[in-house]
């Protein structure tokens, strides 16, 4: 328990002494021209990215356009880009939410909530449903990922008739759009609101975050367009309907909105009753193997190459890429977001996080 009690400190707002500020703007323009370059050197139309430090904001800014042929810049605190799976630690936040109000036990089998699954079948928990424990594929079978999506609750309840386990539950980590759909059924079913609704009313409105909403597909002066190139050349990504896949991803968000839902890792209090939610849902999941998954309820829970913790998400949806990290040691929260779907943004943000880790540890000796 002790070594997950670091993530939750409360957020000391003390201003910066001047070496540490110091400190803090060489990490920024070594930053900056990396991302700079990583831009440049992968076509990238535009990139919105913020950090914070301590609750603070040390950097956030809008790289390139939200829209080429209108030539309309990226600003990191409005222009909207499709998070994608981020969307999942929304959902487990929700799920943990219901969890500590008693209205469902994350222990309890699928079948406490929706009974008419075959018992032999589904024999999986709500945890490892959050965790891809449960074995279910990747995605559903039938179900489409362009703008002809139909795919209904009915469909979903027949897919999971049809289609066969990957492995049985525990057994190994399977990630799976397909088990978020089902965690978004019974978050409605037990707080008897769309899913949309309940993450807005259990975390986003707590979390002031007003700028992270479902992807619809209507025109939106704030939302960026999409991109992906083909044969060397750039062009609009075709929409994806949302439907039935708001639990699993089909969000839009700001990269400073996604600094709220950073800053709740170490202001518990914003959302839940006390740390408990939080540490049971960064904590990584196991195998009955005794293998650790690098992965909790909706997050991810492991170390950079650099072997420094992190918690996070990445996110991939057309024309787009998201990565969201906190690194609860040092009270850092990064997000980056793209309007184009290549490339990986992994290596971008463990250097960007590195630099200013090292940073701050010149701070704490001086």
């Amino acid at each position: 328990m002790k070594k997950f009690l670091f993530l939750f400190n409360l957020i000391l707002l003390y201003p910066l002494n001047a070496v540490a500020q110091n400190y803090l703007d060489k990490a920024t323009v070594i930053s900056k021209k990396k991302i700079e370059l990583f831009c440049k050197q992968n076509d990238i139309p535009g990139m919105a990215i913020s950090i914070s430090y301590s609750g603070k904001f040390i950097l956030s800014e809008g790289v390139g356009f939200a829209d080429l042929e209108k030539k309309i810049k990226v600003n990191p605190s409005s222009t909207k880009f499709r998070i994608a799976s981020v969307t999942k630690i929304i959902t487990a936040l929700t799920l943990m939410k219901l969890n500590e109000l008693d209205s469902l036990n994350i222990d309890n089998s699928i079948h406490f909530y929706l009974d008419n699954l075959p018992h032999d079948k589904y024999n999986f928990s709500l945890r490892q449903l959050a965790g891809h424990l449960s074995g279910l594929k990747r995605n559903p079978s039938k179900e489409r990922w362009d703008s002809y999506n139909t795919y209904s609750e009915d469909d979903l309840y027949q897919s999971l008739k049809d289609d066969d386990l990957d492995s049985k539950p525990g057994v190994q980590f399977s990630y799976s759009n397909y088990g978020y759909k089902v965690l978004g059924l019974i978050i409605e079913k037990k707080c008897h609101k769309t899913i949309v609704e309940c993450q807005e009313e259990f975390i986003l409105n707590k979390l002031n975050m007003t700028n992270t909403i479902p992807d619809t597909g209507l025109s939106s002066p704030n939302t960026t367009n999409f991109y992906l190139k083909k044969d060397g050349l750039i062009q609009q990504a075709p929409y994806m309907d949302c439907k039935l896949k708001y639990a699993q991803g089909c969000h839009l968000s700001t990269s400073e909105d996604l600094m709220h839902l950073g800053n709740l890792f170490f202001q518990p209090n914003l959302v839940f009753n006390n740390i408990r939610p939080l540490q049971i849902m960064t904590k990584q999941q196991v195998l009955f193997s005794g293998s650790k998954t690098g992965y909790g309820l909706g997050i991810i829970s492991n170390k950079d190459m650099y072997g420094n913790f992190f918690l996070g998400h990445n996110g991939l949806e057309n024309g787009s890429r998201a990565i969201f990290r906190v690194y609860p040691k040092y009270n850092l929260v990064i997000s980056i977001l793209i309007n184009n779907q290549e490339p990986p943004l992994e290596d971008l943000i463990t250097e960007i996080a590195y630099i200013y880790i090292e940073n701050l540890k010149k701070i704490k000796k001086n």
